[in-house]
């Protein structure tokens, strides 16, 4: 799902004409991994969904995977204070998430590229992807249950048909 997020992404931008595909869907996508997977699959995932960005992206190696190990570090951490099965500790985690993302992403760029200059514009879509990611976040997660629900309803019925043929 993570790479599919981050195939399509760019298409989104273009056929719904607004930027909200900027919300960032994998953040929500890592936290509910941590929430049902654990430390492990989750600081995995991260990895690898960093890795694949900076292979399709022309930036500095290594940046997005250095993000979304971040974003990891932010949802372990939250979740320490947190109750990431509450919604309202899904918001208040996921949109902490985003905004260290946003603040590192600053960090590393204003680090290597002397030459940028961010804008007040930056700033206030900045917030604003911090503060829609944060409330869809209990939506999504509720999404994903239903499909992991469904999933795990089609692996039970297939599991009985198997052992009613036995």
């Amino acid at each position: 799902m993570g790479l599919f997020f981050t195939l399509v992404k760019g298409e989104w931008t273009g056929i719904i004409g607004l930027n909200l595909a900027d919300l960032d869907l994998l953040t929500i996508l890592i936290a509910y991994l941590f929430l049902f997977y654990g430390q492990t699959a989750t600081v995995v995932f991260a990895f690898g969904q960093g890795i694949v960005i900076d292979l399709f992206s022309g930036g500095l190696n290594g940046l997005f995977t250095f993000l979304y190990l971040c974003i990891f570090g932010g949802v372990y951490v939250g979740s320490q204070f947190f109750n990431l099965q509450h919604p309202r500790g899904q918001m208040i985690i996921v949109a902490l998430a985003v905004m260290l993302k946003k603040v590192m992403f600053f960090i590393m760029l204003t680090v290597f590229y002397h030459r940028l200059a961010f804008t007040t514009d930056f700033l206030w879509v900045s917030g604003f992807l911090v503060v829609g990611t944060g409330l869809i976040t209990p939506i999504l997660f509720y999404l994903f249950n239903c499909l992991r629900a469904d999933s795990l309803e089609d692996t039970h019925s297939t599991l009985n048909e198997r052992y009613e043929r036995l």
